[in-house]
């Protein structure tokens, strides 16, 4: 098989930052045939102009496909991506945020090094740019962690806050396209937050780590992330987010399993015990409760901890405005 890859953008109601996305897939560097399938289920037509105007400036080039679908009937977020998964026959593949993109590099780098590294996927760091009262402001490299292939110690430590975070977003991803298919079908199991968008991608980003195949990161930032005021990294609340990435790692850890030691057990633990608290007083997080073999505890010092570092996580991301 060759080493063609196919791009998947899922997008609704954003012709013009859709536009960006496509564009920075169809001037990548990468000589192999790219594949960008754009699904949209916007309610008007505006995407679809836009589509075709990009579509037609690049008939020329043997290298660049660009195909565009309506999806008249999408009940949820994911359902753009589950289509468009589905037209993917390349070796390589990956999904684009619609309101991302990627620089010239990107595609070129991480294949490169994901074939350097026989690794199943390659992620790479991001910049972030915010959009405050109309001014932009960029934070370069948004992530902190060391290049390489990723020890599945790092990935559970960093998403139980016991160690650096890594990256999410699967802007910042690509993998083969056989494992892709794969952990993007496994994640959709928790569909209380999958249909949502919560939890899947750190979970196929990440899965590599978990079944071997390997997850590698790079520090250099080749994906941009944007957060403007309709950006959902704004506008959703960040702790069902988390708490979606958090059962999605309890499941890699149960389907693989994978040790735990007893740090990270307590961990487990003490977040249970918060999700089953707000609970009580939020139907939301009783939604996204998933069965996993561990029981919450209660742990006050956890809790305070817990407390302070999201803290700071919130106190970074508005320093940026």
């Amino acid at each position: 098989m060759s080493n063609e890859v196919t791009i998947v953008i899922p997008t609704f109601n954003r012709p013009d930052l859709v536009t960006r996305a496509i564009k920075s897939v169809i001037e990548q560097n990468y000589n192999e045939k790219i594949v960008c399938v754009v699904v949209d289920s916007s309610s008007n037509l505006q995407t679809n102009n836009q589509v075709l105007q990009i579509h037609e400036q690049i008939l020329e080039l043997d290298n660049r496909e660009i195909k565009y679908i309506k999806n008249e009937e999408s009940f949820y977020p994911i359902d753009n991506w589950i289509i468009g998964l589905e037209e993917v026959n390349t070796k390589y593949s990956k999904f684009l945020c619609d309101d991302d993109w990627l620089d010239k590099d990107y595609i070129s780098f991480l294949i490169d090094q994901m074939q350097k590294e026989n690794t199943s996927c390659a992620i790479s760091n991001i910049n972030v740019h915010k959009e405050t009262n109309g001014e932009i402001k960029i934070i370069n490299d948004y992530y902190s962690f060391e290049t390489g292939v990723v020890p599945t110690t790092n990935v559970v430590n960093g998403y139980l806050n016991l160690g650096s975070i890594l990256p999410a977003t699967p802007t910042a991803s690509i993998m083969l396209s056989e494992k892709l298919k794969e952990s993007f079908y496994f994640a959709l199991k928790h569909i209380e937050c999958t249909r949502q968008l919560f939890g899947f991608d750190f979970l196929i980003n990440y899965y590599g780590s978990f079944d071997k195949t390997g997850t590698y990161v790079t520090n250099r930032s080749l994906a941009n992330s944007w957060a403007g005021k309709d950006s959902m990294t704004l506008n959703v609340k960040i702790s069902l987010l988390s708490y979606c990435n958090f059962f999605a790692l309890l499941r890699l850890i149960e389907k693989f399993s994978i040790q735990i030691d007893s740090v990270q057990l307590q961990q487990i633990q003490n977040i249970l015990f918060n999700i089953k608290l707000k609970s009580r007083f939020d139907k939301r997080f009783k939604e996204i409760y998933f069965d996993v073999p561990y029981k919450p505890k209660m742990n006050l010092i956890k809790i305070f901890i817990n407390i302070v570092k999201r803290f700071y996580i919130k106190t970074k991301y508005r320093l940026i405005s």
